[in-house]
């Protein structure tokens, strides 16, 4: 909508109008750590199709006609047939929906699993129709974890936030400009925004890397040989501590000091391995500039400033302790969606003072940046709620008390309760 808008502004004088044909508010997000999506007429089977290819359009027309022939009462069947999945074991559910025929798809929706998500929606709004019978998008799905995008056209999107297609990914690497993931982000910026179509970017340029019959690394930074898994390994075998003896174990160059890609790598390790406080000296120089200074960098070079509200229980004292440096600072106050507030437009120069007067009024950094448990949400529970049958609340501090700042090397599955039941049962171990 906004780019034929832009265009008939812009170009119209010199092109024909473009015209809008159909809104399309297809979308996928995150929702407290599920993967969840809709596309197309994802509510075609109750309330009716909205738009309809024009062969399908007519059979159902033809269908609707010989069913008054035939039939005196009821209402016309359904132009629409529903192909549902649900596995209670993954915490998966998909429905898709198709035209009588199965020759068109209409739209659908998913919930856990949205890997088919980039590759239904041009099928959806080009009106495509389908060379495979519809259980094929159901038992396709359980095809490993290779994203594919083979069967992509070139002008299809694969990533919404910047608005990059296959074809903008294939140029810069068939023109030799891009030759490792890393270029494809500068180029392009395909996985710089919430990066959830980072696997599907990976897979077309292995892929065309592969076409063209270039090696494909997936070495760390150019300071090592290994990737980021091939690092930990070595690391954790020959219990390395500080950065110049990984580097001379590992490193191309025994004397080299790192970069901004492999030193955060090695400190997020680091504290996995041997859960140091990142302060530390031999450490802190190759955090994150959100690690070093407590804060998350901001597109305008402040930071935010987020302290720690277990379980979002804070005194009244707490409150006016982050209300007075919010005041004091000028700084810009939210709540968070997990329950704690969270102070935009900090300056560099001002952390330490910040920090000072938030730890002297009894509060702590939150972790918001960090691959760590970061926060637990709970209703007030049986404390206050007259429906409470558990003390939520109690519950939420202990767990987030427990395992705050337990860092991890890798993304754990299934989020944040996934990481309280890994060391959880990492601790019934011991």
């Amino acid at each position: 909508m906004a780019d034929i808008l832009a265009f008939n502004l812009t170009q119209a004088k010199v092109h024909s109008y473009r015209q809008f044909k159909r809104p399309d508010l297809s979308t996928k997000l995150k929702l407290l750590g599920v993967e969840v999506a809709s596309f197309g007429d994802f509510f075609a089977d109750r309330d009716g199709p909205k738009f309809m290819p024009a062969r399908a359009a007519k059979k159902v027309e033809q269908s609707s006609q010989d069913a008054v022939k035939t039939l005196t009462d009821g209402p016309p069947p359904s132009p629409v047939k529903a192909l549902t999945y649900k596995d209670p074991f993954q915490a998966v559910y998909k429905k898709y929906l198709f035209t009588l025929d199965g020759k068109y798809l209409l739209g659908g929706m998913m919930i856990g699993d949205t890997r088919d998500y980039v590759k239904l929606v041009p099928m959806v709004k080009n009106q495509k129709m389908l060379d495979v019978p519809p259980s094929q998008f159901i038992l396709g799905a359980s095809k490993g974890d290779d994203e594919g995008g083979d069967d992509l056209d070139d002008d299809t999107q694969i990533c919404s936030c910047h608005n990059v297609t296959k074809g903008d990914v294939l140029s810069v690497v068939k023109d030799g400009t891009c030759k490792s993931i890393g270029d494809v982000k500068s180029c392009t910026k395909a996985g710089t925004g919430c990066g959830g179509c980072m696997p599907l970017v990976t897979s077309i340029f292995t892929k065309q890397m592969q076409a063209m019959g270039n090696e494909v690394k997936n070495h760390i930074c150019p300071h090592f040989n290994y990737s980021r898994a091939d690092l930990y390994n070595i690391i954790s075998v020959k219990k390395l501590k500080t950065l110049p003896e990984v580097m001379k174990e590992a490193g191309n160059d025994p004397d080299s000091l790192g970069c901004e890609a492999c030193k955060p790598s090695i400190g997020s390790i680091f504290s996995s391995l041997y859960n140091r406080h990142i302060m530390d000296k031999p450490v802190h120089g190759l955090q994150d500039t959100n690690d070093r200074y407590l804060g998350n960098i901001q597109r305008n070079g402040t930071y935010s400033v987020i302290p720690r509200v277990s379980g979002g229980e804070i005194t009244p004292d707490k409150l006016i302790v982050i209300g007075n440096v919010a005041k004091k600072y000028g700084l810009y106050t939210k709540i968070t969606g997990g329950q704690r507030i969270d102070m935009f437009g900090a300056k560099k120069q001002d952390l330490i003072a910040i920090w000072t007067e938030l730890v002297a009024g009894g509060l702590e950094s939150g972790h918001a940046y960090a691959k760590s448990l970061r926060t637990v949400k709970s209703c007030v529970g049986t404390t206050w709620c007259r429906y409470g049958i558990g003390d939520s609340v109690g519950m939420a501090v202990r767990l987030e008390e427990r395992y705050k700042s337990i860092r991890s090397p890798h993304k754990m599955k299934g989020g944040v309760s996934g990481c309280v039941r890994e060391c959880a049962e990492a601790q019934n171990k011991e």
